[in-house]
């Protein structure tokens, strides 16, 4: 076995052990596939590799491609992020998952990120083990909430919400996720401002809470559950299939299920390396 860089003629075939990978356990869980088709996957791979901040290997024997991982930066955030790590189901168990999980946490470790993330699915209990063997503990389980927008529909839509403008906006949303999560994370909001997808409430003048779009690679930190629920009530799409609540936010869970959303798989956030425990309401997005 061997791991070396991923290139763009490699696409098709780790697109496809992507969605066949999930495809095996949502089937034998009873959930939706996370890739829907095997077109998906390899388009996401593709335009991964054409992140700058986005380093890909990929394990193979004899010339067959079993498995493949990659970590992101999201620079200034200080969190590398481990992402689509997938061995082909007729693959798992020869180490290949181990291989590639050790040379993406040598590379975390290359680049000076002491702090590596992951989302794990519960239900695949042999990543689960991998990634406690490689040092990951669990700090949130999640469930991945699904629905119609409310577009302002419930009374959670009293505060005030509005589109991030400016620069003064993003560095009050990085004041605000700093003193939540323990630092900001500015690229990710810059690019949901960028696409007009990111928000801002306020109550009495004060900016009590943001989101970079409402989805599941989004997130959103917030001083309340009721900023919370109103920025969510105000999204004017859910992107994706749908967004990340951490299972402790028992009000909010309930909120939402009372609204009409439904939980369609659950999740894991896993971590190395220091952790400040969020204090106020967030909802995590599927890198983390």
């Amino acid at each position: 076995m061997r791991i070396r860089r991923i290139e763009q003629n490699d696409a098709e075939v780790c697109g496809k052990i992507w969605y066949e990978a999930h495809k095996a356990i949502s089937f034998a869980h009873g959930y939706t596939s996370e890739p829907p088709s095997e077109e998906f996957g390899i388009g996401l791979i593709k335009s991964i590799l054409g992140n700058p901040n986005s380093w890909g290997v990929l394990a193979e024997r004899q010339d067959r491609i079993m498995g493949s991982i990659f970590l992101h930066r999201f620079p200034p955030s200080p969190v590398a992020v481990i992402g689509l790590l997938t061995v082909h189901p007729s693959a798992e168990g020869n180490g290949a998952g181990r291989k590639l999980m050790d040379a993406a946490l040598f590379q975390a470790r290359k680049q000076n990120h002491e702090q590596v993330r992951l989302v794990q699915s519960p239900s695949h209990i042999r990543s689960f083990v991998l990634y406690t063997k490689s040092g990951f503990t669990l700090r949130e389980p999640l469930f991945l909430f699904q629905g119609q927008p409310l577009k302002g529909g419930t009374n959670a839509c009293s505060n005030n919400i509005r589109h991030v403008r400016d620069d003064f906006d993003i560095s009050l949303c990085n004041e605000l996720c700093k003193s939540v999560i323990g630092f900001s994370r500015e690229l990710e909001l810059r690019k949901a401002k960028d696409q007009g997808i990111a928000t801002i409430v306020e109550r009495d003048g004060v900016m009590t809470g943001y989101a970079a779009g409402i989805g599941i690679g989004c997130h959103a930190v917030a001083k309340s559950n009721k900023d919370l629920k109103a920025l969510i009530a105000n999204a004017s799409a859910i992107l994706g299939p749908g967004f990340f609540v951490p299972a402790r936010n028992r009000e909010l869970m309930r909120w939402l299920l009372e609204n009409g959303f439904l939980i369609g798989w659950p999740a894991n956030l896993m971590t190395i390396g220091p952790y400040k425990e969020p204090l106020t309401p967030f909802l995590p997005s599927l890198a983390y």
